[in-house]
């Protein structure tokens, strides 16, 4: 059964518990508290003075609910039903996967996001407990692996576990993350580091390099990097890191403190 819920309202929701429960701030989110708000005249966040965060990368994904008894991981892996079932980008489409993995390889935090849910009702009740994070699964693109070629993969796994699997000819097993428990590794880990004016311009650089590396790994030609370096250069620090984030990488760019 497809989702009933948008990606959107799906990424509004977790966002905003990122913001309000992690300490989080959402590089120009447009409708709740941001850095690109803070910004503005009046707001308190200023790229000359730095501050201490670590940046995440989080791609939102919805999930297809597989219930009955033909579903094909209930008989080829022996999955509990229900289950879920989140689609990758195929090669043929897009780069998107193989960019998330070049990024995280850079050592920054990278997550696909996915609800253990597919109806409204469901979404507004976690929505307003404030645990949408806690029902939903996360997976690094280090975990999925790369993709072995340009057909359609997906990954599956069951409600509340540790484990999924990305399907294709020969399935794999993966490891799933709890975001939550991979936001306090981070904070324990890392301590964060500077991220004022100079930190973003680094972080806006490695999103270009890998951008240009990836696309000449392609063939894609030089057009993609071109117009990359030339947000970059031109949009301030803010938007430009959060345009790349969005636009090359399908990715919500958050900082958490």
């Amino acid at each position: 059964m497809k989702p009933d819920i948008s990606e959107f309202s799906y990424g509004y929701a977790v966002t905003e518990e990122l913001v309000a429960n992690h300490k989080s701030r959402v590089v120009a989110a447009p409708t709740f508290p941001s850095l690109y708000e803070e910004g503005k005249k009046g707001g308190g966040y200023d790229v000359k003075i730095p501050f201490k965060g670590i940046p995440v990368f989080l791609q939102f994904k919805l999930s297809d609910y597989l219930s009955r008894k033909s579903a094909k991981e209930h008989i080829s892996l022996s999955l509990k039903l229900p289950y879920y079932r989140m689609h990758l980008r195929p090669l043929r489409h897009s780069q998107q996967h193989q960019l998330l993995l070049d990024l995280e390889a850079t050592g920054e935090a990278v997550y696909y996001i996915a609800p253990e849910f597919h109806l409204p009702k469901e979404l507004n009740r976690y929505y307003l407990a404030r645990n949408v994070v806690k029902n939903s699964a996360a997976f690094a693109p280090s975990a999925i692996g790369s993709l072995p070629d340009p057909d359609d993969h997906y990954v599956v796994f069951e409600k509340g576990s540790t484990y999924g699997y990305r399907c294709s000819e020969e399935p794999k097993k993966l490891e799933r993350t709890s975001l939550t428990s991979a936001l306090e590794t981070l904070r324990n880990r890392d301590r964060g580091r500077d991220l004022g004016e100079e930190g973003l311009s680094a972080l806006t650089r490695k999103m270009v390099d890998v951008i240009r590396r990836r696309s000449g790994e392609a063939g894609l030609g030089s057009g993609p990097t071109a117009d990359a370096e030339a947000i970059a250069q031109r949009r301030n620090l803010i938007e430009s890191a959060a345009y790349l984030a969005r636009t090359y990488f399908s990715c919500e760019l958050v900082i958490v403190e």
